[in-house]
Protein backbone atom coordinates (compact mmCIF):
# COMPACT_ATOMS: atom_id res chain seq x y z
CA UNK A 1 0.00 0.00 0.00
CA UNK A 2 1.66 3.37 -1.35
CA UNK A 3 1.27 6.57 0.57
CA UNK A 4 -1.50 8.11 -1.01
CA UNK A 5 -3.42 4.84 -0.36
CA UNK A 6 -3.02 4.89 3.36
CA UNK A 7 -3.42 8.77 3.07
CA UNK A 8 -7.51 8.02 2.14
CA UNK A 9 -7.85 5.52 3.88
CA UNK A 10 -7.20 7.01 7.55
CA UNK A 11 -8.21 10.62 6.86
CA UNK A 12 -12.19 10.10 7.23
CA UNK A 13 -11.22 8.33 10.55
CA UNK A 14 -8.85 11.17 11.80
CA UNK A 15 -11.35 13.77 10.50
CA UNK A 16 -14.01 11.78 12.30
CA UNK A 17 -12.19 11.60 15.53
CA UNK A 18 -10.87 15.25 15.33
CA UNK A 19 -14.51 16.59 14.97
CA UNK A 20 -16.14 14.46 17.90
CA UNK A 21 -13.27 15.45 20.00
CA UNK A 22 -13.77 18.83 19.36
CA UNK A 23 -17.63 18.35 19.91
CA UNK A 24 -17.27 17.55 23.33
CA UNK A 25 -14.72 19.59 24.40
CA UNK A 26 -16.91 22.26 23.55
CA UNK A 27 -20.08 20.71 25.32
CA UNK A 28 -18.00 20.31 28.46
CA UNK A 29 -17.06 24.36 28.54
CA UNK A 30 -20.40 25.25 28.03
CA UNK A 31 -22.06 22.71 30.11
CA UNK A 32 -19.60 24.11 33.02
CA UNK A 33 -20.68 27.83 32.13
CA UNK A 34 -24.03 27.01 32.23
CA UNK A 35 -23.36 25.11 35.40
CA UNK A 36 -21.47 28.22 37.06
CA UNK A 37 -24.49 30.51 35.59
CA UNK A 38 -27.32 28.19 37.38
CA UNK A 39 -25.30 28.39 40.88
CA UNK A 40 -25.08 32.27 40.40
CA UNK A 41 -28.68 32.47 39.61
CA UNK A 42 -30.30 30.51 42.61
CA UNK A 43 -32.20 32.02 45.22
CA UNK A 44 -31.65 35.25 43.19
CA UNK A 45 -33.29 37.61 40.32
CA UNK A 46 -33.34 36.00 36.66
CA UNK A 47 -34.21 38.54 35.24
CA UNK A 48 -35.91 42.01 37.10
CA UNK A 49 -38.74 41.24 39.44
CA UNK A 50 -38.32 37.35 38.96
CA UNK A 51 -36.34 35.47 41.28
CA UNK A 52 -35.44 31.45 40.65
CA UNK A 53 -34.91 28.70 43.20
CA UNK A 54 -34.62 25.45 43.26
CA UNK A 55 -33.63 22.07 45.20
CA UNK A 56 -31.42 19.89 43.05
CA UNK A 57 -30.27 21.05 39.64
CA UNK A 58 -28.04 18.60 37.49
CA UNK A 59 -26.60 19.41 34.15
CA UNK A 60 -26.47 16.64 31.14
CA UNK A 61 -27.23 16.42 27.69
CA UNK A 62 -24.36 15.50 26.36
CA UNK A 63 -22.62 16.16 23.20
CA UNK A 64 -25.59 18.16 22.06
CA UNK A 65 -27.42 19.71 24.08
CA UNK A 66 -27.64 21.19 27.74
CA UNK A 67 -30.14 20.37 30.16
CA UNK A 68 -30.60 21.46 33.35
CA UNK A 69 -32.68 19.11 35.68
CA UNK A 70 -34.43 20.18 38.47
CA UNK A 71 -36.22 19.19 41.45
CA UNK A 72 -38.54 21.55 43.61
CA UNK A 73 -38.04 24.35 41.25
CA UNK A 74 -39.61 27.56 42.76
CA UNK A 75 -40.45 30.83 40.50
CA UNK A 76 -41.70 34.03 42.64
CA UNK A 77 -42.14 37.30 40.53
CA UNK A 78 -44.21 40.75 40.56
CA UNK A 79 -47.35 40.76 38.70
CA UNK A 80 -49.62 43.33 37.17
CA UNK A 81 -51.28 43.25 40.87
CA UNK A 82 -48.97 42.07 43.45
CA UNK A 83 -46.92 39.11 43.70
CA UNK A 84 -46.83 35.69 42.36
CA UNK A 85 -45.70 32.18 42.69
CA UNK A 86 -45.09 29.09 40.52
CA UNK A 87 -43.77 26.03 41.79
CA UNK A 88 -43.12 22.57 40.28
CA UNK A 89 -41.77 19.57 42.27
CA UNK A 90 -39.74 18.67 38.55
CA UNK A 91 -39.25 20.66 35.90
CA UNK A 92 -36.39 20.19 32.91
CA UNK A 93 -35.11 22.92 30.36
CA UNK A 94 -33.83 21.70 26.93
CA UNK A 95 -31.68 23.70 24.53
CA UNK A 96 -28.72 22.43 21.83
CA UNK A 97 -25.30 23.47 22.65
CA UNK A 98 -24.91 24.88 18.86
CA UNK A 99 -27.79 27.39 19.13
CA UNK A 100 -29.47 28.39 22.21
CA UNK A 101 -31.87 30.53 20.65
CA UNK A 102 -34.33 28.16 21.37
CA UNK A 103 -35.52 26.23 24.95
CA UNK A 104 -37.76 23.81 25.21
CA UNK A 105 -39.36 22.91 29.03
CA UNK A 106 -40.43 19.93 30.34
CA UNK A 107 -42.51 19.93 34.26
CA UNK A 108 -44.13 16.74 35.87
CA UNK A 109 -45.43 16.29 39.45
CA UNK A 110 -47.69 18.54 41.72
CA UNK A 111 -47.68 21.95 40.32
CA UNK A 112 -48.93 24.96 42.78
CA UNK A 113 -49.75 28.60 41.34
CA UNK A 114 -50.53 31.41 43.51
CA UNK A 115 -51.30 34.99 42.11
CA UNK A 116 -53.21 38.62 43.44
CA UNK A 117 -56.05 39.71 41.80
CA UNK A 118 -57.15 42.24 40.78
CA UNK A 119 -59.47 42.51 43.70
CA UNK A 120 -55.91 42.47 45.66
CA UNK A 121 -56.64 39.33 47.30
CA UNK A 122 -54.34 36.37 47.09
CA UNK A 123 -55.39 33.68 44.75
CA UNK A 124 -54.17 29.87 44.36
CA UNK A 125 -54.48 26.36 42.40
CA UNK A 126 -52.83 23.28 43.07
CA UNK A 127 -53.06 20.95 40.12
CA UNK A 128 -51.17 17.85 38.24
CA UNK A 129 -50.61 17.88 34.85
CA UNK A 130 -51.02 14.90 32.66
CA UNK A 131 -48.51 16.92 30.62
CA UNK A 132 -46.78 20.39 30.78
CA UNK A 133 -44.58 21.85 27.95
CA UNK A 134 -43.38 24.92 26.96
CA UNK A 135 -40.55 26.61 24.75
CA UNK A 136 -39.41 29.97 23.59
CA UNK A 137 -37.72 31.33 20.79
CA UNK A 138 -34.73 34.30 21.47
CA UNK A 139 -34.13 36.89 18.27
CA UNK A 140 -31.91 39.39 18.95
CA UNK A 141 -31.23 38.62 22.21
CA UNK A 142 -35.66 39.33 22.90
CA UNK A 143 -38.02 36.78 23.09
CA UNK A 144 -39.96 37.02 20.40
CA UNK A 145 -42.15 33.70 20.83
CA UNK A 146 -43.35 31.36 23.53
CA UNK A 147 -45.90 28.30 23.80
CA UNK A 148 -47.10 26.97 26.54
CA UNK A 149 -49.78 23.59 26.67
CA UNK A 150 -50.75 21.58 29.28
CA UNK A 151 -52.50 18.47 28.41
CA UNK A 152 -55.15 16.89 31.34
CA UNK A 153 -54.44 19.65 33.92
CA UNK A 154 -56.38 17.74 37.09
CA UNK A 155 -57.29 20.25 40.35
CA UNK A 156 -59.64 20.58 43.06
CA UNK A 157 -61.24 23.27 41.83
CA UNK A 158 -61.16 22.52 37.81
CA UNK A 159 -60.42 20.41 35.51
CA UNK A 160 -59.59 21.35 32.08
CA UNK A 161 -58.75 18.64 29.06
CA UNK A 162 -56.08 20.97 27.33
CA UNK A 163 -54.57 24.43 28.33
CA UNK A 164 -52.61 26.44 25.82
CA UNK A 165 -51.23 29.90 25.90
CA UNK A 166 -49.29 31.87 22.90
CA UNK A 167 -47.25 34.54 22.37
CA UNK A 168 -46.10 36.07 19.28
CA UNK A 169 -44.35 39.47 18.94
CA UNK A 170 -44.90 40.52 15.24
CA UNK A 171 -43.87 43.73 13.82
CA UNK A 172 -44.84 46.20 16.97
CA UNK A 173 -47.40 44.77 18.35
CA UNK A 174 -48.01 41.29 20.79
CA UNK A 175 -50.53 38.94 19.86
CA UNK A 176 -51.62 36.47 22.75
CA UNK A 177 -54.09 33.65 22.29
CA UNK A 178 -55.43 31.33 25.15
CA UNK A 179 -57.39 28.11 24.51
CA UNK A 180 -59.07 25.29 26.45
CA UNK A 181 -61.10 22.29 25.29
CA UNK A 182 -63.17 20.44 28.09
CA UNK A 183 -62.46 22.87 30.76
CA UNK A 184 -65.26 22.11 33.47
CA UNK A 185 -68.48 22.55 31.47
CA UNK A 186 -67.35 24.78 28.95
CA UNK A 187 -66.25 22.68 25.78
CA UNK A 188 -63.97 25.35 24.28
CA UNK A 189 -62.25 28.18 25.61
CA UNK A 190 -60.70 31.03 22.61
CA UNK A 191 -59.18 34.45 23.25
CA UNK A 192 -57.31 36.26 20.77
CA UNK A 193 -55.83 39.63 21.91
CA UNK A 194 -53.93 41.89 19.99
CA UNK A 195 -51.43 44.52 22.02
CA UNK A 196 -51.03 47.74 20.47
CA UNK A 197 -47.31 49.71 21.40
CA UNK A 198 -46.17 46.39 21.99
CA UNK A 199 -42.83 47.99 21.84
CA UNK A 200 -43.04 49.16 25.15
CA UNK A 201 -43.03 45.71 25.75
CA UNK A 202 -39.34 45.16 25.07
CA UNK A 203 -37.74 46.14 27.75
CA UNK A 204 -39.50 42.99 29.34
CA UNK A 205 -38.91 40.58 26.33
CA UNK A 206 -34.93 41.12 26.45
CA UNK A 207 -35.16 40.37 30.24
CA UNK A 208 -34.36 44.10 31.60
CA UNK A 209 -37.66 45.16 32.85
CA UNK A 210 -40.16 43.72 35.60
CA UNK A 211 -43.85 43.19 34.31
CA UNK A 212 -44.86 45.99 36.19
CA UNK A 213 -42.67 48.50 34.50
CA UNK A 214 -43.56 47.03 31.39
CA UNK A 215 -47.49 46.85 31.47
CA UNK A 216 -47.15 50.57 33.22
CA UNK A 217 -45.29 51.91 29.89
CA UNK A 218 -47.32 50.07 27.72
CA UNK A 219 -50.43 51.89 30.09
CA UNK A 220 -48.16 55.56 29.58
CA UNK A 221 -48.26 54.75 25.29
CA UNK A 222 -51.89 54.37 25.53
CA UNK A 223 -51.74 50.93 24.14
CA UNK A 224 -54.74 49.35 23.73
CA UNK A 225 -55.47 45.75 23.97
CA UNK A 226 -58.31 44.34 21.37
CA UNK A 227 -60.04 41.16 21.61
CA UNK A 228 -60.02 40.12 17.82
CA UNK A 229 -61.93 36.41 18.21
CA UNK A 230 -63.57 35.19 21.66
CA UNK A 231 -65.27 31.85 22.17
CA UNK A 232 -65.93 31.80 26.30
CA UNK A 233 -69.46 31.08 27.03
CA UNK A 234 -70.13 32.12 30.44
CA UNK A 235 -66.84 34.32 31.23
CA UNK A 236 -66.47 37.76 30.83
CA UNK A 237 -63.73 38.82 28.08
CA UNK A 238 -62.88 42.05 29.88
CA UNK A 239 -62.13 39.62 33.23
CA UNK A 240 -59.15 37.81 30.50
CA UNK A 241 -57.38 40.91 30.32
CA UNK A 242 -56.96 42.04 34.03
CA UNK A 243 -53.15 41.00 34.15
CA UNK A 244 -52.91 44.32 31.98
CA UNK A 245 -55.18 46.28 33.32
Amino acid sequence: MNYSSRFWLYAPITTFLLIACAVMAYWWVAADAFDKKLAALKGKEAIPGISLDWKTAEVGGFPFRLDADFTGLTVKGAGAHGPFVWSAEKFVAHTLTYNRSKAVYEAAGQQHVSWTGADGALHGIDFLPGSLRASSVMRDHALVRADLDIANLAAKQTKIGRFQLHMRRNSHDVNLVLEADAANDIKQVQVYVALSEGDAFAGLLKGEQSWPDAANAWRGRNGKATLSKVIAPGLDPAALLSPLS
